[in-house]
């Protein structure tokens, strides 16, 4: 019965792949008849595309560090401020990166990785998110990180990346209107205007958490130098409440096993302007500036 059962289910999943690969394969109106059917497909560009871009012809140094995380990474670590205190940085973050996308990367670029930071946030600790996945699938490198990304969550939508990579489609390149750098970093420079007012509930780690767990691990096993930051949140007293008395203890849970992993939590470092602000999450160029140099004193300080 359960033989019969796995082979009905493994029938499906091939006859899926095939109407995809059909689908693929049309055209109307000079797009893809895929991108009728499926939205999921995420298009080729934007920060993603770009960073795997220049990450190929990356050559790291003695002195290099490589950042993983979300868009709090790549929107929070400048290159140009990294390389003006003597290292060089790669930034591997993208948009709404899962802890264990981050491990992927980082397994499959250990090669080339001595230090390491991984950024750290709530709400990234939480669901292994597909917008992760799907970005990751449809614009890595090459289609070993590709097979690699899609491993961590396999559902329709992920297969649909993975069959409109490998039948060589391009959809419609994103439009991408942000202030791309070099390495990765993705630069903004409006001020956000807020309320934050918000309440929030106890903090409750999801599938993605026990892949810090495994990032730090994996690092410290093989020998790279890692520490673990979080960069400025835009705060009140609740969140305040929120963050110290139910993330921070389970975030424990997985440092503490870690004596040699360095917390730079910078999450109120400041004194919850707008001004450091692009939006409700995301550092703005001027606060970027503030972050940075204090993480790189603090690097330096604790060598």
């Amino acid at each position: 019965m359960l033989k019969d059962i796995s082979l009905y289910i493994f029938i499906q999943i091939i006859a899926i792949i095939l109407l995809m690969v059909a689908l693929s394969s049309i055209k109307l109106k000079g797009a893809r008849l895929w991108s009728y059917f499926n939205e999921n497909v995420i298009s080729e560009g934007g920060q993603t595309k770009l960073m795997f871009n220049d990450l190929k012809n990356f050559v790291p140094d003695s002195s290099t560090i490589f950042v993983v995380g979300s868009s709090h990474a790549y929107r929070g670590y400048d290159p140009r401020i990294f390389g003006k205190a003597g290292f060089k940085l790669f930034n591997m973050g993208t948009s709404a990166q899962n802890m264990k996308d981050s491990y992927t990367l980082v397994k499959i670029h250990s090669g080339k990785i001595k230090k390491l930071i991984v950024d750290v946030f709530p709400e990234v600790l939480c669901e292994i998110t597909e917008e992760s996945i799907l970005k990751l699938i449809q614009n890595a490198d090459n289609n070993i990180t590709a097979f690699a990304i899609l491993k961590n969550k396999i559902t329709i939508n992920t297969l649909n990346n993975m069959a409109a990579r490998l039948c060589d489609i391009n959809p419609k390149t994103m439009p991408y209107s942000e202030k791309y750098i070099t390495n990765g970093y993705v630069q903004k420079d409006n001020f956000f205007i807020s309320d934050s007012n918000n309440v929030y509930d106890a903090f409750r780690p999801g599938q993605n958490f026990p892949y810090l767990d495994s990032v730090l691990s994996f690092a410290v096993k093989n020998k790279i130098n890692v520490c673990v930051a979080s960069h400025p949140l835009k705060w009140n007293t609740a969140y305040k409440q929120y963050y110290n008395n139910t993330y921070l203890p389970v975030l424990r849970t997985i440092l503490d096993k870690y004596p040699e992993v360095i917390f730079f939590d910078h999450t109120f470092l400041h004194s919850n302007s707008d001004s450091l602000f692009s939006d409700a999450n995301h550092l703005n160029q001027y606060g970027v500036n503030i972050y940075n140099q204090h993480l790189i004193e603090n690097i330096k300080l604790k060598n």
